[in-house]
């Protein structure tokens, strides 16, 4: 599970900015929508980061795209840092060679409480890069609150890489080191080669890590095929989550291969009131993009129901009913498996009481550079009175509002208003 989330001139966002995923101590707030990992930490299972168009909301997660498709790049003489960070650093700044900063926080292992033989073991991984290479690469393990040293690499002024291993340290070292090149993560190289401690996090970023496609592109459909080929009862789940989103005219979905081996999902569509009808059947491009996108939310949804994932989507009320959102959360929250789902979205139904807890919610917002600043509603005092959340936001108690001006079309250096009055006076 990811617990923390910092990063730093990287897109909008400047200086350091930091998401936190772990529940803040607040008996006021519902225990039933965080996972409980140990007595002092507790992981909140569904998060929200809300604000306007344009205020960098999905900086966040475009930085663990970049962390992710830079580990578990494939060895090969193409720059995995070139296609991943460039014309990620600082929006704004004058220096585009600066490097960004992806530091983050992962749960491992959460161990047994009061077993010494099992500790509950948390990964801060953290590299800082440009599209050239990499100038810092760190990992380090808390085992039961001590924070240890697994492995640092740093860039040293003469070009070369100054390494230090700890002593807790599992997996090949010099030799790896020696071999790396300097866009290339030691991370995903000592993995490979099967070091124990690299291994561990380089396969949650691997099986754990779930950024969901935006769920109406051929990428999303061969995800959504892939599990339904595997999982064949999940067709008829399929068809129950639907029902529950109040779409009730399908009695089929199931996986086609066409000619050229490709999958490709197939609807089949009922007339609801003439049950005699034989209905149509419909292809997955051919369907509402609500109703793609929503099907691919679902099969996310059922792999993070028997497996624990960290399930990261963008643009999440993107084409859906603000109370279909809302359901979607609802459904989330009844997985007691140790998921956790983490969405971006501008629109404020998701602030509805008693959906998500306070400190579940993060605004972003612009500063004055404009760089993108992160804030969660708990540091907010609750308000006083029955007034909804959602109200107050939209009345600026919170910020992250968008900021509306006035508009008027200029047609060559004439702006339409004032032609239409002059027309309007003559006919007069």
């Amino acid at each position: 599970m990811l617990l923390n989330m910092t990063i730093a001139n990287f897109k909008s966002v400047k200086s350091p900015q930091t998401i936190s995923f772990e529940a803040v101590k607040d008996s006021r707030l519902p225990a039933s929508k965080v996972v409980n990992i140990r007595d002092r930490l507790n992981v909140i299972k569904t998060s929200a980061i809300i604000g306007p168009n344009g205020a960098g909301k999905s900086s966040f997660v475009r930085a663990l795209e970049v962390l992710k498709r830079i580990v578990m790049a494939e060895d090969g003489p193409e720059n995995p840092l070139q296609g991943a960070l460039t014309g990620t650093t600082f929006a704004y700044g004058i220096d585009k060679a600066t490097p960004a900063t992806i530091s983050i926080e992962v749960l491992l292992d959460k161990g047994e409480e009061g077993n010494e033989e099992k500790p509950c073991i948390i990964a801060i991984y953290t590299l800082k890069a440009n599209k050239e290479k990499i100038f810092e690469e760190s990992l380090f393990y808390i085992i039961d609150n001590s924070k240890k040293l697994m492995f640092e690499r740093k860039l040293t002024d003469d070009g070369q890489y100054a390494y230090r291993f700890g002593k807790y340290y599992r997996g090949e070292k010099k030799r790896q080191a020696a071999k790396l090149p300097e866009n290339r993560t030691f991370l995903a190289g000592s993995a490979r080669k099967g070091g124990q401690t690299s291994l561990e996090l380089y396969t949650w970023f691997d099986k754990k890590l779930n950024i969901l496609p935006m769920g109406v592109s051929t990428k999303a459909e061969a995800f959504a095929c892939q599990l339904l080929k595997a999982h064949p009862g999940w067709g008829e789940q399929i068809l129950n989550y639907l029902w529950a989103l109040d779409i009730t005219d399908i009695n089929r979905i199931e996986v086609r291969t066409n000619e050229k081996g490709e999958d490709h999902l197939r609807f089949t569509h009922i007339y609801v009131n003439d049950k005699k009808a034989e209905g149509y059947a419909n292809m997955f491009a051919g369907e509402s993009l609500s109703l793609r996108r929503l099907v691919v939310i679902g099969f996310a949804f059922f792999e993070a129901f028997i497996t624990g994932k960290t399930l990261v989507i963008d643009d999440f009320g993107q084409l859906l009913h603000p109370d279909v959102l809302c359901h979607l959360v609802e459904i989330f929250e009844n997985c007691d498996k140790e998921s956790q789902l983490l969405v971006v979205d501008c629109n404020p139904s998701l602030l509805r009481d008693g959906l998500l807890r306070r400190d579940a919610v993060w605004f972003a917002q612009k500063d004055q550079e404009s760089s993108t600043i992160y804030y969660s509603l708990s540091d907010f005092k609750g308000a006083k009175g029955r007034i909804p959340t959602s109200q107050r936001y939209m009345q600026g108690a919170y910020g992250s509002l968008p900021i509306i001006s006035e508009f008027w079309f200029v047609h060559d250096g004439t702006p339409v208003e004032t032609e239409e009055k002059e027309e309007t006076d003559e006919n007069a």
